[in-house]
């Protein structure tokens, strides 16, 4: 009897296991493929052509291939130069955020200072606070720049508007050079406290042993500190990176139109019914969509195209770091 019951337990933790497999399964498949959707639904529409688009036999598989769209797009988001300002411009801010935050984050994590928690409480309220709230004096500031006061300090002699004697940063990648190379860039709060995370987790041992052997604070940095730190380094480098690639808000207001990043020329050439009319009309009419009698099926299929190019730049980006990043989120302390 207690052999059969021993069988029967057995069976039904056998059984248990199986049904909680099949569960986790379907679970993680479902919720791979809400996240998944609409990049398939992207490769799709971007290979297919544009007079499939109101086919209803055509639902995923296309029943032919095509480049049009591809070609298409990069030619309204005059992709090469328009991509090559953007990864400049991502690469640049990305090793200030990565050199200055390191510095800052150790600042905090190892040394002892007065109001030392009320400003590492403002770090932090720069990551809760939207940047929309400090939208409007970012733009004063940018249009009216002031470097140390100097504008204020001649105005005080002449009586004249200081303003007269500000530059303007507008349409300048130092609108985000700036910020990145002060420590309040994009985000900069977070690699702050990335890095302090990280730093307070090394054994002081280190820099005491640093110390006796003759190297002072910013020795010690250099030499012990940011060699152990080139996880979170590399961690700090990708979010920078993919931050300022996907950022639209600032890019639409401090660039003018010739200057404008990849993302905010993706946004303006998705819509189809507005300012980009224009350019989906000289598109088609250069000859790639010869069998469309309507903008809106080639505007369509501009967008896709648009979109994909858009993300393929990251999604290679982090298939080669991906194991690199995965090590440095672990050992970064973000989930302490």
């Amino acid at each position: 009897m207690k052999k059969l019951m021993h069988v029967h337990k057995k069976k039904t933790i056998k059984a248990a296991r199986v049904l909680w497999s099949i569960t986790r399964f379907l679970l993680f498949f479902i919720i791979g493929f809400v996240i998944i959707y609409p990049l398939l639904q992207i490769i799709s529409k971007t290979f297919m052509p544009v007079e499939q688009y109101s086919d209803p036999s055509v639902i995923w598989i296309p029943k032919s291939l095509t480049l049009t769209n591809i070609k298409a797009a990069m030619m309204g988001l005059d992709f090469w130069p328009t991509i090559g300002r953007t990864a400049l411009l991502c690469f640049v801010c990305a090793a200030l955020q990565v050199v200055m935050c390191a510095i800052v984050g150790y600042g905090f994590a190892r040394f002892q200072f007065k109001l030392r928690g009320l400003l590492f409480g403002m770090v932090i309220l720069t990551i809760v606070v939207p940047t929309q709230l400090v939208f409007i004096p970012l733009m004063v500031q940018y249009r009216y720049f002031d470097f140390f006061g100097i504008s204020h300090l001649i105005a005080l002699f002449t009586g004249e508007d200081y303003t007269k004697y500000t530059i303007s940063l507008i349409n300048s990648r130092f609108t985000f050079y700036l910020p990145s190379l002060l420590g309040v860039g994009i985000r900069s709060g977070l690699f702050i406290y990335i890095y302090r995370q990280f730093f307070r987790n090394i054994p002081k041992e280190l820099s005491e042993a640093a110390m006796i052997d003759g190297c002072g604070p910013w020795k010690t940095f250099v030499r012990v500190m940011l060699p152990n730190a080139k996880a979170s380094a590399l961690t700090v480098f990708l979010f920078s990176i993919v931050w300022h690639w996907n950022e639209t808000m600032m890019s639409n207001s401090f660039f003018s139109t010739g200057n404008k990043p990849l993302s905010v020329a993706v946004q303006a050439i998705s819509d189809a019914y507005g300012a980009n009319e224009s350019v989906i009309a000289s598109i088609v009419e250069s000859g790639l969509y010869k069998a469309v009698g309507r903008n809106l099926q080639a505007a369509q299929g501009i967008a896709y195209g648009a979109i994909l190019l858009f993300l393929i730049p990251p999604l290679v980006l982090y298939i080669f770091t991906q194991r690199f990043f995965v090590e440095g989120v672990e050992s970064s302390g973000i989930k302490g």
